[in-house]
């Protein structure tokens, strides 16, 4: 009975830690639909840098990670947009606070932000040289749930015409495809 005990442990121990060191799937830089969608939506001036960050209501990593933009010095001649995914598209008081920290924000859907964007995963980070071109697309953080945010040395860097590797992405699916497809047995809804 031991035996058996211990090895089920074992077993759901590591379908519940296999999320935080999973990294989730991303766009690349070259991708043309993120790049565009991004464009398209930004309000910016001539010469700016673009900055995306697509957060998702329901995952915990992106509500710190909108903690983080809203208390966090950004630089004034960035162009920021929040892409809100929520589940039935509907605006959250988290939208005021980034719209009042300077952000511009966009609710959307999950299944837009996979048709227009190509993204199935958040909080994700996207930075677009004033050409529009994409520079970076990639996490905030080296490790899950670290308070150690990246985004302003990445910018920066970028900037500075610097080439920062992608970090990889922990948090959430978007979609209810990839959320089955990382936890098939439903362990995190138990």
């Amino acid at each position: 009975m031991l035996a058996v005990w211990v090895a089920a442990a074992i077993v759901v121990g590591g379908l519940l830690l296999a999320p935080h060191l999973i990294a989730l799937p991303m766009p690349t830089t070259t991708d043309t639909h993120l790049r565009d969608a991004i464009a398209a939506r930004v309000v910016g001036r001539p010469g700016n840098w673009v900055v995306a960050h697509v957060m998702y209501r329901s995952c915990p990593c992106s509500r710190r990670t909108i903690g983080h933009l809203t208390t966090d010095r950004r630089a004034a001649d960035l162009d920021e947009l929040v892409v809100m995914v929520d589940d039935a598209g509907q605006a959250g008081p988290e939208d005021a606070a980034l719209r009042a920290a300077g952000f511009q924000v966009e609710v959307i859907t999950p299944d837009i932000l996979r048709e227009r964007f190509h993204v199935e995963a958040a909080p994700l980070l996207a930075v677009a040289r004033p050409d529009h071109e994409l520079a970076y697309v990639g996490g905030y953080n080296r490790h899950k749930q670290s308070a150690a945010y990246e985004d302003l040395a990445i910018i920066s860097d970028l900037r500075a015409r610097s080439v920062r590797e992608a970090l990889p992405i922990y948090g959430c699916a978007t979609n209810t495809r990839l959320a089955d497809a990382i936890d098939p047995l439903g362990i995190r809804s138990w």
